[in-house]
């Protein structure tokens, strides 16, 4: 039987309750936590589901492996366990998947053009062209293994009915989102001591191999591409996290600083601790580090900002999981909680030495 896809219901709204998760949750009001609050982790991509209103647009050869892979999923299941590991973090989920209006992209002011414009791109790359979709993928229509996901409309009927379906779940779901995002930071800085290290994280994870046609996760991405073993920090600096070409989103001195925590805390040792974990390299940071880390840099403390953190999805996985993904299939592996558990009490641990280095 070949596995459904994920939908969201018809119509169905978000709102904070939904969305934002902090320990306790249910017998503390949030404005009663958030002064314990020093990591706000967001999840952009944490969904795979489709509002069920794309169902007429969606490829039918579309696979629950292929939907699954297109988002960051397992980062929903390790932002839940962060909390519970941890009362000094609150997590925020996007519910909808990245095909709707991505979040880690800055708000176009024209969705559907863009996506016109991809849609133009795309047919120049099959015919054989280099192009790129920087600037245009707010929402995207392929996978990163260039499947189709949501294929081009054959006439002006079928694009505005796609642009109203696609406006109509965005403003139920991203834009729901987005809003939580800012109440939390709002409340958050309200809450804390000026002079407290705060860290708004942008949660990702990729793998290193993209999906054949059959579904095994097993093309290799270029070398530059390809994560480490366990993370990648950015800060849109350099490989030490020092100012580069853009604004950095968090003192250098700082992104360093929880590296090392993190290195420590997964107990990484000798040539692994320098290789394990690196910083901007191959992700510097996208839109909501950059919204973010303007904001709070602002503010003038030095260990005050924003940072994406790109796990390696095998290390997530764990093995079996990796195993499976790497044969044929239309299948996705169930969440290995217990090693999860694991990683997020490692992230605890890292979370509570830097808290007692001061």
């Amino acid at each position: 039987m070949v596995p459904p896809l994920l939908w969201l219901e018809p119509g169905q709204r978000f709102g904070f309750d939904e969305l934002v998760c902090w320990q306790g949750r249910g017998r503390q009001a949030f404005a009663a936590a958030a002064g314990r609050i020093d990591t706000i982790v967001l999840g952009p991509h944490a969904s795979a589901a489709f509002p069920a209103e794309l169902r007429p647009f969606v490829a039918p050869a579309l696979t629950l492996r292929k939907q699954c892979d297109f988002s960051d999923r397992v980062t929903d299941d390790l932002g839940r366990a962060w909390v519970q590991a941890d009362p000094h973090v609150v997590y925020l989920r996007n519910p909808v998947s990245r095909l709707v209006l991505d979040p880690n992209r800055a708000p176009p002011a024209d969705p559907m053009a863009g996506l016109r414009e991809f849609h133009a791109r795309l047919a120049r790359q099959r015919a054989g062209e280099k192009v790129g979709f920087g600037g245009v993928d707010a929402v995207r229509p392929i996978t990163f293994g260039g499947e189709d996901v949501l294929p081009e409309p054959t006439s002006e009927d079928s694009w505005r009915a796609l642009g109203a379906a696609l406006a109509d779940a965005a403003a139920r779901t991203v834009q729901a989102y987005r809003g939580c995002c800012d109440e939390v930071v709002r409340a958050v800085l309200a809450a804390r001591d000026a002079a407290a290290p705060l860290r708004v994280v942008s949660l990702h994870d990729t793998m290193n191999t993209k999906m054949r046609a059959d579904g095994a996760i097993v093309v290799e991405r270029p070398e530059a591409d390809r994560l480490p073993p366990w993370a990648n920090l950015g800060n849109k600096g350099d490989a030490h996290g020092d100012a580069q070409d853009d604004p950095i989103t968090l003192d250098g001195a700082e992104l360093r600083r929880i590296a090392a925590a993190w290195a420590d805390a997964f107990g990484l040792q000798g040539a692994a601790r320098q290789t394990g974990i690196l910083l901007n390299r191959p992700y510097k940071g996208a839109y909501e580090t950059v919204h973010h880390g303007a904001r709070l840099r602002a503010l003038g403390r030095p260990r005050v900002g924003a940072l994406q953190v790109e796990f390696l999805r095998e290390t997530l996985l764990g093995p079996a999981a990796v195993a499976h993904l790497h044969a044929p299939g239309d299948d996705w592996p169930a969440v290995d909680t217990a090693h999860l558990a694991q990683v997020a009490a490692a992230l605890a641990r890292a979370g509570q030495a830097l808290r007692a280095a001061g």
